[in-house]
Protein backbone atom coordinates (compact mmCIF):
# COMPACT_ATOMS: atom_id res chain seq x y z
CA UNK A 1 0.00 0.00 0.00
CA UNK A 2 1.44 3.55 -0.83
CA UNK A 3 -0.35 6.66 0.70
CA UNK A 4 0.06 10.23 0.04
CA UNK A 5 -1.13 13.87 2.12
CA UNK A 6 -0.88 17.38 1.12
CA UNK A 7 1.73 19.57 2.76
CA UNK A 8 -0.67 20.69 5.63
CA UNK A 9 -1.73 16.64 5.94
CA UNK A 10 -5.82 17.81 5.96
CA UNK A 11 -6.14 15.80 2.50
CA UNK A 12 -4.59 12.27 2.90
CA UNK A 13 -5.20 8.93 0.43
CA UNK A 14 -3.73 5.76 0.04
CA UNK A 15 -3.32 3.17 -3.22
CA UNK A 16 -3.09 -0.52 -3.01
CA UNK A 17 -2.36 -2.08 -5.99
CA UNK A 18 0.66 -1.32 -8.88
CA UNK A 19 1.72 2.15 -9.85
CA UNK A 20 2.39 2.97 -13.16
CA UNK A 21 6.07 3.72 -14.43
CA UNK A 22 7.10 7.36 -13.95
CA UNK A 23 6.85 10.17 -16.33
CA UNK A 24 8.23 13.61 -15.73
CA UNK A 25 5.94 16.60 -17.99
CA UNK A 26 7.55 19.88 -18.90
CA UNK A 27 4.13 20.98 -20.63
CA UNK A 28 3.39 24.45 -19.49
CA UNK A 29 0.27 23.64 -18.01
CA UNK A 30 1.88 21.43 -15.63
CA UNK A 31 4.55 24.42 -14.77
CA UNK A 32 1.79 26.78 -14.23
CA UNK A 33 -0.41 24.39 -11.92
CA UNK A 34 2.67 23.02 -9.71
CA UNK A 35 4.59 26.16 -10.21
CA UNK A 36 7.84 24.00 -10.97
CA UNK A 37 10.34 23.55 -13.98
CA UNK A 38 8.65 20.00 -14.28
CA UNK A 39 6.33 17.59 -12.80
CA UNK A 40 6.83 13.77 -11.98
CA UNK A 41 3.48 11.28 -12.50
CA UNK A 42 2.56 7.75 -11.65
CA UNK A 43 -1.18 6.75 -11.89
CA UNK A 44 -3.10 4.12 -10.31
CA UNK A 45 -6.02 2.10 -11.38
CA UNK A 46 -9.21 4.15 -10.29
CA UNK A 47 -10.03 0.66 -8.07
CA UNK A 48 -6.96 1.09 -6.43
CA UNK A 49 -7.22 4.53 -5.20
CA UNK A 50 -9.15 5.40 -2.35
CA UNK A 51 -9.54 8.81 -0.05
CA UNK A 52 -8.67 8.42 3.51
CA UNK A 53 -9.47 11.89 4.94
CA UNK A 54 -9.94 15.64 3.78
CA UNK A 55 -12.12 15.20 0.74
CA UNK A 56 -14.13 19.10 1.63
CA UNK A 57 -10.88 20.26 1.63
CA UNK A 58 -10.76 19.36 -2.05
CA UNK A 59 -11.03 22.02 -4.67
CA UNK A 60 -11.01 20.89 -8.15
CA UNK A 61 -10.20 23.06 -10.96
CA UNK A 62 -10.32 21.77 -14.94
CA UNK A 63 -7.79 22.67 -16.88
CA UNK A 64 -8.41 21.57 -19.97
CA UNK A 65 -11.17 18.86 -21.21
CA UNK A 66 -11.02 15.58 -19.29
CA UNK A 67 -8.38 16.83 -16.91
CA UNK A 68 -9.25 17.93 -13.25
CA UNK A 69 -6.59 18.80 -11.12
CA UNK A 70 -7.80 19.03 -7.42
CA UNK A 71 -5.52 21.09 -4.75
CA UNK A 72 -6.04 21.23 -0.43
CA UNK A 73 -8.08 24.38 -0.03
CA UNK A 74 -5.97 25.12 2.98
CA UNK A 75 -2.05 24.45 1.78
CA UNK A 76 -2.86 24.79 -1.78
CA UNK A 77 -0.82 21.47 -2.79
CA UNK A 78 -1.66 19.71 -5.55
CA UNK A 79 -3.47 16.02 -5.45
CA UNK A 80 -4.49 12.77 -6.98
CA UNK A 81 -6.86 13.27 -10.24
CA UNK A 82 -8.99 12.03 -13.09
CA UNK A 83 -7.74 12.24 -16.72
CA UNK A 84 -9.84 11.37 -19.84
CA UNK A 85 -8.93 7.73 -18.74
CA UNK A 86 -12.16 7.09 -16.52
CA UNK A 87 -10.40 3.97 -15.04
CA UNK A 88 -6.87 5.92 -14.52
CA UNK A 89 -5.73 8.12 -11.02
CA UNK A 90 -3.07 10.44 -12.02
CA UNK A 91 -1.11 10.74 -8.80
CA UNK A 92 1.60 13.52 -8.53
CA UNK A 93 4.82 11.55 -7.06
CA UNK A 94 5.69 14.56 -4.82
CA UNK A 95 3.06 14.09 -2.60
CA UNK A 96 3.72 10.59 -1.56
CA UNK A 97 4.69 8.88 1.32
CA UNK A 98 8.27 7.50 1.50
CA UNK A 99 9.51 5.59 -1.48
CA UNK A 100 7.53 4.08 -4.11
CA UNK A 101 10.21 2.30 -5.43
CA UNK A 102 9.84 3.92 -8.79
CA UNK A 103 13.06 4.95 -10.82
CA UNK A 104 13.69 6.33 -14.06
CA UNK A 105 10.61 7.59 -16.41
CA UNK A 106 10.13 9.10 -19.60
CA UNK A 107 10.07 12.71 -20.13
CA UNK A 108 6.92 14.28 -22.24
CA UNK A 109 6.28 17.23 -23.83
CA UNK A 110 9.84 17.89 -24.03
CA UNK A 111 8.93 20.91 -26.95
CA UNK A 112 7.56 22.68 -24.05
CA UNK A 113 11.03 22.42 -21.89
CA UNK A 114 12.49 24.99 -19.99
CA UNK A 115 15.70 25.91 -22.00
CA UNK A 116 18.04 25.67 -19.25
CA UNK A 117 16.12 22.53 -17.87
CA UNK A 118 19.12 19.21 -18.07
CA UNK A 119 17.29 15.64 -19.20
CA UNK A 120 20.05 13.24 -18.57
CA UNK A 121 21.03 11.83 -22.29
CA UNK A 122 20.19 7.99 -21.14
CA UNK A 123 16.29 9.76 -20.37
CA UNK A 124 13.55 8.93 -22.82
CA UNK A 125 12.45 11.55 -24.22
CA UNK A 126 9.05 12.14 -26.26
CA UNK A 127 7.98 15.63 -27.90
CA UNK A 128 4.46 15.41 -26.63
CA UNK A 129 1.84 12.89 -25.30
CA UNK A 130 3.12 9.70 -25.28
CA UNK A 131 2.40 7.28 -28.64
CA UNK A 132 -0.70 5.38 -28.23
CA UNK A 133 -2.21 7.33 -25.32
CA UNK A 134 -4.99 9.19 -28.50
CA UNK A 135 -5.55 12.25 -26.63
CA UNK A 136 -5.62 16.00 -28.02
CA UNK A 137 -2.56 18.19 -27.28
CA UNK A 138 -3.39 20.59 -24.47
CA UNK A 139 -2.72 24.03 -25.15
CA UNK A 140 -0.58 26.25 -22.34
CA UNK A 141 -1.72 29.50 -21.13
CA UNK A 142 -1.17 32.25 -24.18
CA UNK A 143 0.20 34.97 -21.92
CA UNK A 144 2.44 38.02 -23.24
CA UNK A 145 5.92 38.07 -22.17
CA UNK A 146 7.39 41.22 -20.73
CA UNK A 147 8.78 43.70 -23.17
CA UNK A 148 12.88 43.37 -23.30
CA UNK A 149 14.07 45.25 -20.08
CA UNK A 150 10.82 45.67 -18.29
CA UNK A 151 9.66 43.96 -15.85
CA UNK A 152 9.04 40.32 -15.30
CA UNK A 153 5.70 39.07 -15.39
CA UNK A 154 3.86 35.67 -14.34
CA UNK A 155 0.57 34.21 -13.67
CA UNK A 156 -1.48 31.64 -12.38
CA UNK A 157 -3.23 28.81 -14.69
CA UNK A 158 -6.71 30.06 -14.65
CA UNK A 159 -5.12 33.54 -15.18
CA UNK A 160 -7.34 34.65 -12.27
CA UNK A 161 -3.94 36.58 -11.27
CA UNK A 162 -1.22 38.36 -12.54
CA UNK A 163 2.48 39.94 -10.98
CA UNK A 164 5.18 41.69 -12.75
CA UNK A 165 8.56 42.12 -10.93
CA UNK A 166 10.83 44.87 -10.76
CA UNK A 167 14.16 43.20 -9.88
CA UNK A 168 15.27 39.63 -11.30
CA UNK A 169 15.59 37.05 -8.87
CA UNK A 170 18.50 34.68 -8.47
CA UNK A 171 16.84 31.06 -8.36
CA UNK A 172 17.54 27.94 -6.89
CA UNK A 173 16.40 24.64 -6.47
CA UNK A 174 15.41 23.17 -3.02
CA UNK A 175 14.92 19.51 -2.68
CA UNK A 176 13.71 19.51 0.69
CA UNK A 177 10.43 17.39 2.01
CA UNK A 178 8.40 20.36 2.78
CA UNK A 179 8.95 22.21 -0.68
CA UNK A 180 8.22 18.70 -2.53
CA UNK A 181 4.92 18.25 -0.67
CA UNK A 182 3.82 21.66 -1.16
CA UNK A 183 4.09 21.70 -4.75
CA UNK A 184 3.77 18.06 -5.27
CA UNK A 185 6.66 17.67 -7.22
CA UNK A 186 10.89 16.89 -7.16
CA UNK A 187 11.87 19.79 -6.33
CA UNK A 188 10.59 23.71 -6.79
CA UNK A 189 12.48 26.49 -8.34
CA UNK A 190 12.55 29.46 -6.06
CA UNK A 191 14.03 32.76 -6.27
CA UNK A 192 14.01 36.04 -3.80
CA UNK A 193 13.75 39.58 -4.38
CA UNK A 194 12.74 42.58 -2.36
CA UNK A 195 9.16 42.36 -1.07
CA UNK A 196 8.94 46.22 -2.91
CA UNK A 197 9.76 44.44 -5.55
CA UNK A 198 6.57 42.29 -6.70
CA UNK A 199 3.48 43.91 -7.50
CA UNK A 200 0.35 42.42 -8.39
CA UNK A 201 -1.44 43.81 -11.52
CA UNK A 202 -4.65 42.03 -10.37
CA UNK A 203 -6.51 39.47 -8.54
CA UNK A 204 -3.89 40.13 -5.71
CA UNK A 205 -7.16 38.82 -3.68
CA UNK A 206 -7.57 35.69 -4.95
CA UNK A 207 -4.60 34.73 -3.56
CA UNK A 208 -4.06 32.53 -0.45
CA UNK A 209 -1.11 32.26 1.91
CA UNK A 210 -0.55 29.26 3.70
CA UNK A 211 1.69 29.48 6.59
CA UNK A 212 3.33 25.87 8.38
CA UNK A 213 2.89 26.01 11.84
CA UNK A 214 5.93 25.89 13.33
CA UNK A 215 8.31 26.75 10.82
CA UNK A 216 10.16 30.02 10.74
CA UNK A 217 9.48 31.06 7.09
CA UNK A 218 8.12 28.47 5.05
CA UNK A 219 4.88 28.45 3.65
CA UNK A 220 3.38 29.57 0.70
CA UNK A 221 0.91 31.52 -1.91
CA UNK A 222 -1.46 30.30 -4.53
CA UNK A 223 -4.86 30.84 -6.52
CA UNK A 224 -7.82 29.87 -4.61
CA UNK A 225 -9.31 28.68 -7.88
CA UNK A 226 -6.58 27.05 -9.76
CA UNK A 227 -3.88 26.21 -7.07
CA UNK A 228 -1.42 27.78 -8.93
CA UNK A 229 1.99 28.19 -6.88
CA UNK A 230 2.53 32.57 -6.80
CA UNK A 231 4.62 34.54 -4.97
CA UNK A 232 4.95 35.25 -1.25
CA UNK A 233 5.79 37.88 0.94
CA UNK A 234 7.29 37.51 3.98
CA UNK A 235 7.08 40.71 5.44
CA UNK A 236 9.03 39.70 8.78
CA UNK A 237 12.51 39.53 6.29
CA UNK A 238 11.32 42.12 3.57
CA UNK A 239 11.47 39.61 0.86
CA UNK A 240 8.93 37.71 -1.36
CA UNK A 241 9.62 33.91 -2.41
CA UNK A 242 9.11 33.50 -6.16
CA UNK A 243 8.53 30.11 -7.71
CA UNK A 244 9.72 30.15 -10.95
CA UNK A 245 7.33 28.19 -12.46
CA UNK A 246 4.66 31.03 -12.74
CA UNK A 247 6.38 33.41 -15.02
CA UNK A 248 5.24 34.17 -17.97
CA UNK A 249 8.27 35.86 -19.04
CA UNK A 250 11.59 34.24 -20.10
CA UNK A 251 14.16 33.99 -16.91
CA UNK A 252 17.68 32.68 -16.21
CA UNK A 253 17.65 29.00 -14.90
CA UNK A 254 18.39 28.54 -11.20
CA UNK A 255 22.35 28.27 -9.73
CA UNK A 256 22.38 25.91 -7.53
CA UNK A 257 20.93 22.84 -5.59
CA UNK A 258 20.18 22.83 -2.27
CA UNK A 259 18.68 20.24 0.54
CA UNK A 260 19.78 17.53 -1.88
CA UNK A 261 20.32 15.44 1.40
CA UNK A 262 16.52 15.45 1.56
CA UNK A 263 16.48 14.52 -2.35
CA UNK A 264 13.35 12.22 -3.82
CA UNK A 265 14.54 8.51 -4.22
CA UNK A 266 13.12 8.88 -7.77
CA UNK A 267 14.36 11.78 -8.67
CA UNK A 268 18.08 12.14 -10.24
CA UNK A 269 19.87 15.80 -10.94
CA UNK A 270 21.13 15.76 -14.54
CA UNK A 271 23.33 18.90 -14.33
CA UNK A 272 26.84 20.44 -13.25
CA UNK A 273 25.68 23.03 -10.31
CA UNK A 274 26.57 23.41 -7.17
CA UNK A 275 25.28 20.96 -4.48
CA UNK A 276 24.59 21.30 -0.84
CA UNK A 277 23.00 18.52 1.50
CA UNK A 278 21.28 21.48 3.51
CA UNK A 279 21.09 25.27 3.08
CA UNK A 280 23.38 26.99 1.01
CA UNK A 281 26.22 28.58 2.98
CA UNK A 282 25.98 32.61 3.23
Amino acid sequence: MITGECLCGTVRWRVVGPLAPLSHCHCAMCRKAHATPVVSFTACSADAFDWICGEDAIVAYASSAGFIRPFCGHCGSCLPGTTPDPNEISLPVGTLQGDPGLRGGRHIFTADKLPWVTISAFAETIAGHPPGTDLPEQPGPDRADAAPGGPLRGSCLCGAVAYELSQLPEFYNCHCSRCRRARAAAHTTNGVVAIDALRFTHGENNVTTFRLPGARRFGQAFCRTCGSGLPRRDVSFGTAIVPLGSLDSPAPGPGWHIFTASMAPWWQISDDLPRFPGARPT
